[in-house]
């Protein structure tokens, strides 16, 4: 478990990496109009397999009602696969516990993957690597445009419950609310959603590209645990042969960490891209998530709150 962060907008919850909320970041997340986005209900996160029951009422404690997973049925399958090795345990008895526990503590979970499963094919992942290992922003920027590209059904059920919540009153919720998004290190495909969602709210980008900064800090302790896997695999083990041949294992540590890094002009390129290739965050949202004018109004009606 990561130290020394921030809290808020981190959250200390055990086996669950950078979980923060965002509308709590940097002293609190403005809108260029005055508004403040609502605490209590934009959460994010890494996976979720490895928190037991009492992890999960914390979280529940916090605010969070509902857990969006973002991840595709590989990444879902090889996460259990793991804990299940760890345990000795049959996966089925696994997930059927934990997800028992999960109810338990008044959370639910919806399954919404970004990308289909042939996206997953070696060739696929292979090319996806390469653009997050880019020494410029391009890399990220173009991964980013794939993952909008593709997540306007995952996006769409995620914002839909966030536009059928009751707006913010001046009294304390009565039980959580809050919707927990992740998909492997809520950094990237979780990242993304983010933006396109706060600067749909009217945050400035700058506020957005320094929120979606913290999953460094959110992250940074288990770097090491991360990057020898990171360097085995067979994708970067392609990356390697095509762009650092001849070159020392330093320069294949730096290209690992530009893949797990989260930087403010990555966020900026890609809500750039966002309004290029669509036109604005509306018009995404209407034309790939689906989203009329009443759910629009809604989101802004239930997530903003006066400074």
């Amino acid at each position: 478990m990561a130290t020394g962060l921030p809290s808020p907008p981190f959250y200390d919850v055990p086996n669950l990496n950078n979980l923060r909320d965002a509308a709590l970041a940097c002293g609190g997340l403005k809108t260029q109009d005055g508004k403040s986005v609502r605490p209590g209900v934009l959460f994010r996160s890494a996976e979720v397999s490895k928190v037991d029951g009492e992890g999960w009422r914390r979280v529940n404690e916090i605010g969070v009602a509902h857990v969006f997973d973002l991840r595709s049925k590989q990444e879902v399958d090889r996460g259990w696969a793991g804990i299940t090795n760890e345990e000795g345990k049959d996966a089925e008895d696994v997930v059927q516990g934990w997800e028992a526990t999960l109810h338990s503590a008044g959370v639910d979970r919806t399954w919404v993957p970004v990308f289909k499963e042939a996206d997953y094919s070696p060739e696929k992942l292979a090319e996806r690597y390469m653009k997050y290992l880019d020494r410029s922003t391009e890399g990220f920027v173009s991964a980013y445009r794939d993952i909008l590209t593709d997540g306007g059904p995952a996006f769409q059920t995620i914002l839909l419950y966030l536009a059928n919540l009751s707006p913010s009153s001046a009294e304390p919720e009565p039980k959580a609310i809050g919707a927990l998004i992740h998909c492997t290190a809520g950094k990237d495909r979780t990242g993304i959603f983010f933006g396109l969602l706060l600067s749909f709210l009217g945050v400035p980008d700058a506020q957005i590209a320094d929120e979606y900064q913290l999953t460094e800090p959110g992250l940074s302790h288990i770097y090491d645990t991360v990057l020898p896997r990171l360097m085995a695999s067979p994708a970067f083990e392609r990356y390697r042969r095509e762009h650092l041949a001849g070159q020392g294992e330093d320069e294949g540590r730096k290209a690992a960490l530009r893949m797990l890094g989260a930087k403010k002009e990555s966020m900026l390129g890609a809500l750039e891209m966002l309004r290029g290739k669509w036109g604005s965050e509306e018009s995404y949202m209407r034309g790939v998530c689906g989203l009329g004018d009443e759910e629009l109004m809604a989101l802004r009606r239930n997530l903003l709150v006066d400074a």
